[in-house]
């Protein structure tokens, strides 16, 4: 089977905590902001997820991958939370079963990684005042969706029929024959509004069959930067929890304790807050998904890059931080009660001592 279409090469990064969109387009130079989005097909709410983004076309160079090589611009979405996600286009004219090979070629491909991330070093120099505590992160995330137009009479059954070894292969970037179950695994998350199309969604790749796929390679944009996101939110809070542990159960001698727990305190909820705004930031662009299909769609994509299980475990750690940070502060208000307990017993001590001062020292004693 011979297909055509377009194999877009997601790479995300994050570049910040969060970026002033309005500010980002000011910086920008007016001809690189891509001011006009096509209306989505059947869902008004795809266009509010994109107010949460803004859109710059980069030239870009020809990156070979194998017989097949990118093409066009480089697209670059900033996401409001301080991810960035550069595309690649790659033209699609072959046997359905090359995409295999290209599939395993573009998994954590150097030169694409390479050259996203010197892009987003760029990018991150020439907008910085826009972006809130900027920093390049040392993770990518990378995700290939393929839009396949099949023959005509060719029904879309047959990627997960006849065809169902090499679709499985294609989804897993895997050169090599799969097992039945793994087949039948990469196979099952699968998501269709019409009858002549579908959207095949793996942990690696995404089959997608139809015409006018925008709004589902929207959502999967999207659902990449979350997953992105969460991931370093994860780490970030992994480290934090360890260091809040490390002060809580520092040892400090107890004069030094009044000075240090005021700082350990900002320090804890300082990072508390940060992680909780970060990840209510993430949540919220996702809320606007009003769409029936495209919502099944962004579930069906969530439950396989594991997105409930990171929530769940961000959530956790953010439990962990709260209980640590009320045992700082219980600690703090105990220091500051046995504090004020010895200046009570001093002033107590110096007001009965001062009235029998003139009786032990009479000033008028003298040789």
């Amino acid at each position: 089977m011979r297909v055509r279409g377009t194999c877009h090469v997601y790479l995300a990064i994050d570049i910040g905590f969060a970026i002033d969109l309005a500010r980002a387009e000011q910086i920008l130079a007016a001809d690189q902001i891509q001011q006009n989005f096509k209306k989505p097909r059947r869902a008004p709410e795809a266009q509010q997820l994109q107010r949460h983004s803004t859109r710059v076309a980069q030239s870009g160079f020809p990156v070979e991958v194998g017989q097949f090589r990118s093409h066009g611009p480089v697209e670059v979405v900033l996401w409001e939370f301080g991810a960035a996600t550069f595309k690649y286009e790659i033209a699609l004219d072959c046997a359905y079963a090359d995409l295999v090979g290209l599939s395993d070629l573009l998994w954590d491909n150097q030169d694409l990684l390479q050259d996203a991330r010197k892009r987003a070093a760029a990018l991150l120099q020439a907008i910085e005042p826009a972006v809130d505590k900027p920093l390049l992160g040392a993770r990518m995330e990378d995700y290939v969706a393929f839009e396949l137009q099949l023959p005509d009479q060719e029904p879309v059954s047959q990627l997960w029929s006849t065809h169902a070894a090499t679709s499985a292969s294609i989804l897993r970037a895997e050169p090599i024959k799969l097992s039945e179950q793994e087949i039948a695994d990469a196979l099952n998350m699968r998501c269709a509004y019409v009858e002549d199309e579908v959207v095949l969604i793996d942990w690696f790749a995404a089959l997608l069959v139809g015409h006018d796929m925008e709004d589902e390679l929207l959502v999967l944009e999207l659902t990449i930067a979350e997953l992105l996101e969460l991931r370093n939110l994860d780490e970030q809070l992994d480290r934090g929890v360890d260091e809040a542990y490390s002060v809580l159960t520092r040892k400090r001698s107890w004069l030094a304790s009044f000075s240090t727990r005021a700082a350990d305190l900002g320090h804890v909820s300082q990072l508390t807050a940060d992680a909780a705004v970060l990840f209510e930031g993430v949540d919220n662009a996702l809320k606007l998904l009003g769409d029936q299909y495209l919502a099944r769609l962004y579930r069906v994509a969530s439950e396989r890059f594991h997105l409930p299980q990171w929530d769940a475990a961000i959530e956790r750690k953010l439990r962990v931080l709260d209980g640590i940070y009320e045992k700082l502060s219980s600690r703090a208000a105990s220091r500051r009660f046995e504090l004020l307990e010895i200046v009570i017993i001093v002033l107590i001590s110096i007001s009965t001592i001062m009235p029998l001062l003139p009786t032990l020292y009479p000033s008028g004693s003298g040789h």
